[in-house]
């Protein structure tokens, strides 16, 4: 009988307030759109699905873009493979140069760059070769795209791209185990009368 292990990958979806972080997880998990609502602290989703030849069981943490969650959402970002950097194409400012200085905190294998609300934009000109280039420059695995959390497919084609990457990531390093000597130390008993 051959068990196998199922391999663990944590993604964490960040971004500012209302650029629709929580609607491409539901669209990613083929949920409801019509019952989002905006996400207070930190939302939690999981599944098993197959990545390639792998099964995996992805974990996928949805943060709060409001600034007053900002100071929860390094304790969640600790030992994340994915970092999934939402930004609104409908709008001509973002904040993704604050979102990359705290994904680069956190060293994830994956990087995501993504645009959401590409239905809503007659010409999506965001630019961000001049933003990402520090981050390519130390060659970060990063995956850029464009996508409408109302279309499934485009959310599935992002969400798989960084799933393959962090898989073949993961799948070069060999896991580290490193044995800890633990010697009992003889201990001097002291009185405070003698």
């Amino acid at each position: 009988m051959q068990i196998l292990a199922q391999a663990r990958i944590k993604c964490c979806v960040v971004g500012d307030f209302e650029v629709g972080k929580t609607s491409i997880i539901h669209s990613y998990f083929l949920k409801p759109l019509n019952t989002v609502q905006s996400t207070l602290g930190i939302d939690f989703f999981s599944k098993s699905i197959r990545v390639g030849e792998q099964d995996v069981h992805l974990s996928m943490w949805d943060t709060a873009g409001s600034e007053r969650f900002h100071s929860l959402i390094h304790s969640y970002l600790r030992d994340s493979n994915i970092i999934i950097i939402v930004y609104d194409l409908s709008k001509p400012m973002h904040n993704l140069t604050y979102w990359l200085r705290i994904a680069e905190q956190h060293r994830p294998n994956v990087l995501g760059i993504l645009g959401n609300k590409s239905d809503l934009t007659q010409s999506c000109t965001n630019d961000l070769r001049n933003v990402l280039i520090p981050y390519e420059r130390l060659q970060r695995q990063v995956v850029r795209g464009k996508c409408s959390s109302r279309d499934p497919k485009s959310v599935q084609r992002f969400m798989t791209k960084c799933l393959k990457q962090s898989v073949q990531n993961d799948a070069g390093i060999p896991e580290k185990i490193t044995p800890i000597r633990i010697s009992k130390k003889k201990t001097q008993i002291k009185s405070c009368c003698m």
